[in-house]
């Protein structure tokens, strides 16, 4: 109930942000669309080839954007988003998400190659047709940023997430770095690389799992509602992630962007790793009020 009502105030808050008459007077407003298909070639979270299942999803998402403050060298940005995610063989992943953000960003000079700074934190309620899954996530994330040169651009950035799920199996918290770097190839086409080392909880389900993981699991459903016949467990680990992209820049509102994640995670109490391939086709586009 607690999370429905969060739900309410959310969108309560989307269509007061993008529909109010205060704001729209002179204010710059935006909503940001995005249609995402997708592959996942492990959605179990899978080490053993038996236990390894492969999906596809359709992502839509909107994300309505107010400036709330704009300075010579900073700016704060209240963000709400609503996103829907169907997959096609296991709907029980199926899920909306609703979730504010603020984002608070700021240089101390405006050269050329000079650094800035950005400060985000999130509050959000993702709502599965899986109920063991229905979490509330908060997320603070610290990122700076420089131009390099003409054409190459880096983030580097700190990031904590904490999930609390209505199965205590499917909570989690994880610590992360990250780095990206963007390259302008051409005048309208971008290829970028991210890395990201994460450490904390993750999620692994298999029909016959060893003693010696459940020995290590922090917590274990003994039955998935979305895996028939499947043990979901949760482990401490490593998991590294890198992200491959290339986007093309259609016009100052629009662009299409072809992306590939490898992700591999490795047990810290028991010889388990698994391995993951999500592949993603996406268009987005910017609507300004």
């Amino acid at each position: 109930m607690t999370k429905l009502i969060t739900v309410k105030v959310i969108v309560t808050a989307v269509v007061t942000l993008l529909f109010s008459q205060t704001l729209y007077a002179g204010s710059d407003i935006f909503i940001d669309f995005e249609a995402t298909l997708g592959a996942d070639d492990n959605v179990t979270r899978a080490s053993e080839d038996i236990d390894i299942e492969y999906d596809v999803f359709l992502t839509l998402a909107g994300t309505g954007g107010y400036e709330l403050y704009q300075g010579e060298s900073s700016a704060l940005v209240a963000k709400v988003l609503l996103e829907g995610n169907k997959f096609s063989e296991f709907n029980g992943l199926s899920n909306i998400v609703a979730s504010g953000k603020l984002n608070y960003t700021f240089g101390f000079s405006k050269s050329f190659g000079a650094p800035w700074f950005a400060v985000d934190a999130e509050y959000g309620v993702i709502e599965f047709n899986s109920f063991m899954r229905d979490s509330t996530v908060f997320r603070t994330t610290t990122t700076m940023g420089m131009q390099i040169d003409d054409a190459t651009s880096m983030r580097l950035g700190l990031s904590y997430r904490d999930r609390d799920a209505e199965s205590t199996a499917f909570d989690n918290k994880n610590a992360s770095v990250f780095i990206n770097l963007d390259w302008a190839v051409l005048k309208k086409h971008i290829v970028y690389v991210t890395y990201k080392y994460d450490k904390g909880d993750t999620f692994s389900s298999a029909l016959n799992p060893s003693v010696e993981v459940l020995d290590a699991a922090t917590f274990i459903v003994l039955e998935d509602d979305v895996f028939d016949g499947k043990r979901t467990y949760r482990l401490d680990a490593v998991t590294q992630f890198v992200t491959v992209g290339y986007n093309i820049i259609q016009d100052l509102h629009s662009s299409f962007d072809l992306s590939a994640r490898y992700l591999k995670s490795e047990a810290d109490d028991v010889d388990l790793t698994y391995e993951d391939l999500t592949v993603r086709l996406s268009y987005f586009h910017r609507f300004n009020l």
